[in-house]
């Protein structure tokens, strides 16, 4: 297969809505990925290439950085109204896929992983595990591409700096410098590269460091 991808910033407009929404518009930078397979519409030939564009969000694993895609958002249709509501927000923000009703039993199970969202401070999204190696030959059971929202505040008072693994936010957490509440929001991000895992199979990534990153095998 040979995809690539090109990381360009772009800006997403988020509604407006309380504590959440508010984290929503801190993640970090979306940009554009391209990536195509070839032959695959109508049997056509190697000469047709398809192309998709996604949001690509950088975020952190284990103080590294993270690239995933974020093609799905969902909640309980049962969960408060203005959860429900900040969920479709949030679907809308990411041009993601809105899941009434399938994510409802994902919160607090073993199908998910943490995901932690700065709702005052800025910086990238925390992912608690990721695949290593990207790809089919990943080993890592802990990951999941499906994640429970959490949302990481800095108490008022403390001086506010990266955190960017789940220990660090663990750390701060017993250190009295951040409360974390857990939401029963699921987001689908699926990652693509960490420089512990590679980039997944297929996938070229530019625009980190100097040179591309290729998954291509």
């Amino acid at each position: 297969m040979n995809s690539s991808t090109s990381l360009r910033s772009e800006g997403t407009r988020v509604p407006r809505h309380p504590r959440l929404l508010q984290a929503v518009g801190l993640i970090c930078g979306i940009f554009a990925l391209t990536a195509g397979e070839p032959g695959l519409l109508n049997g056509q030939g190697k000469e047709a290439q398809p192309r998709v564009s996604l949001p690509l969000q950088a975020g952190f694993f284990n103080n590294q950085t993270a690239l995933y895609i974020t093609p799905e958002v969902g909640v309980d249709p049962a969960a408060p109204a203005a959860i429900v509501a900040t969920a479709k927000q949030i679907a809308a923000a990411f041009n993601a896929n809105f899941i009434p009703q399938n994510f409802g039993t994902l919160p607090g199970s073993s199908a998910v992983d943490d995901i932690f969202v700065f709702t005052n401070f800025v910086q990238g999204n925390v992912l608690a595990s990721a695949p290593k190696p990207a790809g089919p030959a990943n080993a890592d059971t802990d990951y999941s591409p499906l994640w429970q929202i959490s949302l990481v505040t800095w108490t008022a008072g403390r001086a506010p700096r990266a955190l960017t693994s789940a220990a660090a936010i663990t750390s701060a957490v017993a250190a009295g410098d951040v409360t974390v509440q857990k939401t029963p929001i699921i987001v689908e991000c699926s990652v693509v590269f960490t420089p512990g895992g590679g980039v997944l199979p297929g996938a070229r990534i530019t625009g980190i460091g100097d040179s591309a990153k290729d998954g291509d095998r």
